[in-house]
């Protein structure tokens, strides 16, 4: 790197480290956040203003009252008029009370939640247009009178498929048959208690455990034991005809679905009449009032939120408190780590049911039934248990009655947790669903956004699905970001609230003046938060060249050192070291053996794990060769890593490595070339063996997968 360039990171860093010793109060960017709320303020009241919307003194001055308040609704989108009026609208339909005083942090993040959806029901008279380029209706300010909580009932009316005075149609026909056919017997699996025993003096003897036993059990057939049994179908057959429906036929075999089948179908043929013997019997449930017409409406941020809260002042007992550990979260925590918690669009009467399980029972059922791969097959899944019921697909009930894969098991556990309070949210993992919510730990009061149902790896390989509603975009982040979020929370929510405005100001600067002064809007959120993630990301995003994107990094770790924890915030660490490398990969690289060298430095100094960008470098000072031959050398420095065969995390963070290396090997006679090159290093080391049980080195199989080659095999255990 050249000396002129090394001058200005040095310089850049010096600069940083000033502004940052000033602290937030003395900071220039203390009076441009505070310019940038003032600038967003009266642009959304002009807008107001210019729409015949009028908001109450008193409430524009509750939302300045509080410094925190005033910046989240003001400073934390670019268009702050929805969350504005969003927070009225709440207020006007749950009483100034509950939301000014009793849950201010629950109504933020409802209005700041609601910013990013569509309202539900009409549009408002005064609000129809766009906004800024946003077509949609904005929430409705209009006075009104409080919005009274209503649960809706069972949405079924039930038909009289006997009823003469009208011709019967094909539904009175099939529901008819099913439900004045003679009782079957079917097998149900039930959990019961070993029978006592008692010993010689008649004394009964401890029990056991309860066990999982089939019994047989007599019930009225529902459609799902028609799909899967010949006899019955050929009854049902037989039955149509007689009643005027000779066309309406089902031949879906003996069990190919059934009741516990984990069988799946790959007959098109079959699969097709199976998927139209489903639709058959649920239209006509569905015609007849036997199942919903349709799911029910999602509620809306005002319902759903005086949901929660009459649910949060329910009077437990003392002994109902302790054995359902409650409150499972608070409701008044601060609301960066209550959005998810406020995305929750299940419908109230879905709820209801989960929570009157919780309430009454001390029922949380977080998981369900894995079936295995026919959860694949939406036809298959649906027929083998299609039966009457009061909530429609989609519902949490039919994802406990149907069962499914790792897909449904999270959204059960991620559901469930929202219902009894808890922020959750599915989350993705390399070929699997999983899940994660915030909790408080009940000593320390500390908060955290822990996983759950993990299966193909930890938080480094996890993406939460919630949309990451802190800034304008939106969209999915990985775990670590939402674990940012909880642990900026824990050291002080004014201040990471005031970073997330801070990402607003910044983006509104022009392109160059980020790009001058990236580095210091980095070191002075830090200063604020060392958990401002979100503007360590802005930041590094405009930095405009190598120099600038490192001395950033190095700015964070300075700044971060003394504040982390090595274990608890490894991977904040590490994430953060990741995406500034990312943004050098991004960047054009700098010309020159002797530049090549001194960026490897730096990046080695900084623990660079990011394969394609050491790729470019290493070749930039050596050329193909010398490429090859460091990741020869790479390959034994982790052959020589001690806890490899215990450790899998180990390798498969390599082979990622690995993989990212060989994508940079132009042609797939030259990859094929560098993998066996690398492959010959692990001769006679392509196993692990961990405590008697061998498996195949995961970075071997990466290399033999570049090279098109079969790994090598591991040896049945004798």
């Amino acid at each position: 790197m050249p000396r002129h360039r090394l001058f200005v990171a040095a310089a850049m860093l010096a600069a940083a480290t000033a502004a940052a010793a000033q602290g937030p109060t003395t900071s220039p960017w203390t009076r441009r956040l505070a310019e940038h709320l003032d600038a967003a303020r009266e642009r959304t009241l002009a807008t107001c203003k210019q729409r015949h919307v009028e908001l109450p003194a008193d409430f524009l001055a509750w939302v300045d009252a509080d410094p925190v308040r005033r910046t989240s609704v003001w400073g934390c989108r670019n268009d702050p008029l929805r969350v504005l009026l969003a927070l009225r609208s709440l207020e006007l339909d749950l009483g100034a009370d509950l939301v000014r005083r009793e849950h201010p942090q629950l109504a933020l993040a409802f209005a700041l939640q609601g910013s990013y959806q569509k309202p539900r029901g009409p549009a408002s008279d005064w609000n129809d247009g766009a906004v800024d380029g946003d077509n949609e209706s904005l929430p409705d300010v209009r006075p009104r009178t409080p919005l009274a909580l209503v649960i809706p009932g069972d949405p079924r009316v039930p038909v009289d498929t006997k009823d003469g005075t009208r011709p019967r149609d094909r539904d009175d026909h099939i529901v008819n048959f099913l439900e004045d056919h003679a009782e079957i017997e079917v097998d149900l699996k039930v959990r019961e208690l070993p029978p006592l025993e008692y010993d010689d003096k008649g004394v009964a003897k401890p029990r056991g455990k309860a066990v999982t036993v089939v019994k047989k059990v007599p019930r009225k057939p529902v459609a799902a034991d028609v799909i899967a049994s010949q006899a019955l179908q050929a009854e049902f057959n037989a039955y149509m005809a007689a009643h005027g429906h000779p066309d309406v036929r089902v031949d879906c075999g003996e069990r190919v679905v059934h009741w516990y089948s984990e069988a799946a179908v790959h007959d098109g043929a079959l699969r097709q009449r199976i998927a139209a013997a489903h639709e058959l019997f649920h239209a006509a449930y569905r015609a007849k009032g036997r199942m919903p017409k349709e799911r029910d409406a999602a509620p809306t941020p005002a319902e759903s939120m005086a949901w929660f809260v009459r649910n949060d002042r329910h009077a437990f007992s003392d002994a109902e408190k302790k054995a359902r550990a409650w409150p499972l979260f608070p409701l008044d925590a601060p609301w960066p780590v209550l959005l998810m918690l406020a995305a929750d669009d299940q419908p109230l009467r879905e709820r209801e049911d989960i929570w009157l399980r919780f309430r009454d029972h001390g029922e949380m059922k977080t998981y369900g039934e894995y079936i295995g791969g026919i959860a694949q097959q939406f036809d298959m899944q649906s027929a083998r248990r299609l039966s009457p019921l009061a909530f429609g697909y989609g519902s949490i009930q039919m994802m406990w009655k149907d069962g499914g894969v790792c897909g449904t098991m999270g959204n059960i556990g991620a559901r469930t947790f929202r219902i009894c309070g808890v922020p959750a949210s599915t989350a993705g993992q390399p070929g699997h669903c999983a899940l994660v919510r915030m909790e408080r730990d009940a000593a320390t009061g500390k908060l955290r956004c822990v996983g759950g149902q993990y299966a193909t790896g930890g938080d480094e390989v996890t993406t939460v699905h919630a949309g990451w509603n802190f800034d304008d975009k939106g969209g999915r982040r990985p775990m670590v970001f939402w674990q940012s979020i909880a642990w900026g929370c824990n050291h002080d929510t004014a201040t990471l609230v005031d970073t997330l405005a801070l990402c607003r100001t910044f983006a509104a600067l022009p392109p160059a003046q980020q790009q001058a002064e990236c580095v210091g809007f980095v070191a002075d959120a830090l200063a604020r938060n060392p958990f401002a993630l979100a503007a360590v990301e802005a930041g590094l995003a405009a930095a405009p060249d190598a120099t600038a994107t490192m001395a950033a990094l190095d700015t964070f770790d300075r700044a971060t050192l003394a504040t982390t924890d090595p274990k608890e915030h490894a991977l904040y660490r590490s994430t953060v070291r990741d995406l500034a490398h990312a943004r050098v990969l991004q960047l054009p690289g700098p010309a020159g053996r002797a530049a090549n060298e001194k960026l490897l430095g730096e990046l080695e100094r900084q623990g660079c794990t990011d394969g394609k960008l050491l790729a470019r470098v290493w070749r930039a000072i050596d050329g193909e060769a010398g490429f090859t031959k460091r990741c020869r050398d790479e390959v034994k420095t982790y052959l020589d890593t001690p806890g490899r065969a215990r450790d899998k995390r180990i390798g498969r963070s390599f082979a990622a490595r690995v993989k990212a290396w060989g994508q940079t090997v132009p042609g797939k006679a030259a990859k094929a070339a560098w993998a066996n090159e690398l492959l010959a290093d692990f001769a006679g080391k392509e196993v692990l063996e961990h405590k008697g049980k061998k498996s195949i080195d995961p970075v071997v199989e990466a290399l033999c997968k570049l090279a098109e080659r079969d790994p090598p095999k591991v040896e049945a255990p004798k």
